[in-house]
């Protein structure tokens, strides 16, 4: 009999991420059930949906928090899946761990291509100062045929010094993207491997390197207890003057106010995606800094790509049942890294 999959997963993945493909794929090789289920589990409810059933796939309120009770009831559980992008939020890893079963996420490798075109998009459109000029059309005082930007790194990409902090699966496809451009990359990331290092053709060296280098600066980073305004005033200052900062991690990576004070003192250029705290407030100054492209949230927004989400976990869930290794395991590493247990 093929394997029983508990599917909890909130209706946006069944409307907007399922498709017939996918779903007859999953199908192929297991048995999933609750897919009907609308209303959230109990604790004890969830242990006997989870009689019997070697897998799990978790994602919105339908399931109760994954404790250690849980899994001590359910003796068949072999793998959970999960789309949670603060890495196994809800789920207490370790008790899963000593119980045998192992955990996936797919959800940064899932919005990867989508968010690194947006980081690119953001990228070209401050290099052109797009927020200003984009004001000044809208309010008719444009200036035909200038830019208005001399003061900060302007016109082409091609060529330009740029730093990345951060090449996890949206930095290394933005690397990949940044290709065509020839651009001299310097990227700090203690923890990316010297596999990706090679294949990517990466120079890797010190923060302070990489800010001093940069005259465009991509943060990537998750936002962790260690990476919790790691962009600060210090940072900011080893910054070049008229040099671009995108980004579109986690607001709180980078230090709200002393953004903003090297912004209104014209000193950088930012192209925004992500602020702390969201939604931005009403009466924020970055709404009023004609040198600040800002943008709500919406890097992983590409709707086309959502179906990836539920691809990717059934391609998983099949690798495993097949005895075949997974591409997207949770790890130690992983989770210490995201609970900023891990040295920077």
């Amino acid at each position: 009999m093929p394997p029983k999959v508990v599917l909890a997963l909130s209706s946006w993945v069944y409307h907007g991420s399922v498709t017939p493909r996918s779903w007859a794929r999953l199908e192929s090789f297991c048995r999933p059930v609750g897919q009907d289920r609308e209303i959230p589990y109990s604790e004890d409810e969830f242990i006997e949906a989870l009689q019997g059933a070697q897998g799990l796939m978790k994602w919105g309120e339908l399931a109760p928090e994954l404790t250690r009770r849980v899994f001590q009831h359910a003796p068949d559980l072999r793998l959970i899946g999960l789309w949670d992008d603060r890495f196994a939020s809800g789920v207490d890893v370790e008790a899963a761990w000593e119980h045998g079963i192992k955990l996936v996420d797919v959800s940064n490798v899932a919005s990867s291509e989508a968010v690194a075109e947006w980081v690119l998009g953001l990228t070209l459109l401050s290099l052109r100062n797009a927020g200003e000029i984009h004001r000044r059309m809208a309010d008719g005082t444009e200036t035909w045929a200038n830019a208005l930007n001399d003061e900060f790194v302007h016109g082409e990409l091609t060529g330009r010094r740029v730093g990345l902090i951060g090449c996890g699966h949206v930095g290394q496809r933005l690397i990949q993207l940044l290709v065509p451009f020839r651009v001299e990359l310097l990227v700090y990331d203690p923890f990316v491997s010297s596999e990706v290092d090679a294949e990517l053709g990466i120079r890797r060296s010190d923060l302070g390197s990489v800010l001093r280098h940069a005259e465009i600066l991509i943060v990537q980073v998750p936002h962790t207890p260690k990476t919790e305004k790691m962009i600060g005033a210090r940072e900011l200052g080893l910054l070049r003057r008229g040099a671009i900062l995108i980004n579109c991690c986690r607001g709180a990576v980078v230090d709200t106010e002393a953004l903003l004070r090297k912004l209104e003192q014209r000193e950088i250029v930012a192209g925004l995606d992500v602020f702390d705290p969201e939604p931005l407030s009403k009466g924020s100054r970055l709404r009023s800094l004609s040198n600040a492209l800002i943008t709500p949230h919406i890097a992983w927004y590409a709707p086309d790509s959502f179906p990836r989400y539920f691809e990717l976990m059934v391609e998983e869930f099949e690798r495993f049942f097949r005895g075949e290794a997974m591409r997207y395991e949770l790890t130690h590493q992983m989770v210490a890294i995201r609970a900023g247990m891990a040295s920077l």
